[in-house]
């Protein structure tokens, strides 16, 4: 007789689970696909425990990736996009007039901008920081700058340009765990997202003209990556097409497969005329393997490296591997035994949006993954924000 977890039996395997991910991803710095694997098997050795058939397990599994089929083929496509974006010019472009708004006085609040632009179109915030914030740490030592605010403003631009970036892997994963379309997942951030950006840049407005402490020589890195870009590349704003196409689609309401495709489709005419005498098969090795930049100069080449269908594959792989073990929860019953646990703070609605708020932060503090902190609390409170009469595009702007 198959019988349901227990409140005993799923806080024992939540805590094996956490233990697992805990020293797999912290202590070993395993890749998450690994340690959520191993868990998934922990969780299935309850369910056969507790005399769940393995064919309801396979239904569950199978059921829970089909949810993330459109956010696998998306991300696929963001690939093949940013290697064209690349190969064309539109972020070396983007890159190249955002640096030329640098100044002391508007130092650390131009740096939240840039670094939130370059996210924004690259859909990753460890990129973001890892080149151009590098870049700009450099230039605000020069300046005199404190490089901790420096730090910090690099940080706030690039987890707001990747929060909001249809090309997040992170973003369109926390819209398949919920279940709602990407972009109205990145619209209903905007209510959080955009007060705390105008705020942060405040901030940092108001402590650039109370520290004018730089001079204009300061700014000789800055020149040199511009110099490197204008020489490297064809900037030209013609190059920004792409983009403008998929901003004015997603206004639009149109779907994310073909706002994606469309802007695809003007990346590659518009490659053909920004990269004089371009082969087709260098064309298809972008939009395979990414863009490789040889300027010779570390942080361009560095930045401008990247994209590509293969680039996303891990990614990919993460969601299957992410949604494959939320289905076992959901078929053990796990979430349903938490969730009884704690039913009685769960009957309003504030309760549950500071319940999720809390256990993302919980999960992400314990483990270290921003993966797992948007599939587990996600999995956990579907049904209960169906109870309370929340939608589920409410369920992931807090994580």
């Amino acid at each position: 007789m198959q019988r349901q977890a227990s409140l005993r039996g799923a806080l024992i395997v939540l805590f094996i689970v956490i233990l697992i991910l805990s020293f797999g991803i912290l202590a070993y710095e395993a890749p998450p696909h690994l340690p959520i694997l191993l868990s998934a098997i922990v969780v299935a050795l309850y369910a056969a425990l507790i005399k769940i058939p393995f064919d309801t397990l396979e239904k569950q599994i199978v059921s829970s990736v089909s949810y993330g089929v459109i956010p696998i083929l998306i991300l696929l496509m963001i690939g093949i996009l940013i290697g064209l974006w690349l190969l064309g010019g539109t972020v070396q472009t983007i890159t190249y007039y955002g640096l030329q708004v640098l100044s002391p006085t508007y130092f650390l609040a131009t740096t939240v901008i840039i670094t939130a632009v370059v996210a924004l179109m690259t859909g990753s915030s460890l990129s973001a920081i890892g080149t151009i914030g590098v870049s700009l740490m450099g230039v605000s030592i020069g300046m005199g700058a404190d490089p901790a605010m420096t730090a910090g403003a690099i940080v706030s631009g690039a987890i707001f340009g990747d929060k909001l970036s249809p090309l997040s892997d992170t973003t369109n994963l926390a819209a398949a765990t919920a279940k709602v379309d990407l972009f109205e997942h990145i619209r209903h951030m905007l209510w959080t997202t955009i007060p705390a950006l105008i705020l942060t840049v405040v901030i940092f407005l108001i402590i650039g003209y109370t520290n004018q402490n730089g001079t204009s020589a300061s700014l000789a890195d800055v020149q040199e990556l511009i110099l490197v870009l204008d020489q490297e590349f064809f900037i030209h704003i013609l190059t920004v097409l792409s983009p403008l196409v998929i901003i004015v689609l997603a206004a639009m309401k149109v779907r994310p497969l073909p706002a994606l495709a469309a802007g695809m489709f003007v990346a590659v005419c518009t490659a053909f005329y920004t990269v004089p005498g371009l082969q087709v098969s260098a064309l298809f090795d972008a939009m395979y393997g990414g863009y490789e930049a040889n300027t010779g100069h570390v942080a361009i080449d560095e930045l401008l490296s990247l994209g590509g269908l293969e680039d996303m594959l891990f990614g990919v792989s993460l969601i299957i591997i992410a949604l494959s073990f939320g289905g076992l929860i959901q078929a053990t019953g796990i979430t349903e035994a938490l969730i009884r646990g704690i039913q009685s703070v769960l009957k309003s609605r504030g309760n549950t949006i500071a319940s999720t708020l809390a256990s993302c932060f919980g999960v992400n503090f314990v483990t270290g993954e921003q993966y797992l902190s948007i599939l587990l609390p996600g999995q956990m409170y579907e049904d209960v924000y169906k109870k309370t009469q929340l939608t589920p595009k409410k369920l992931k702007p807090y994580t």
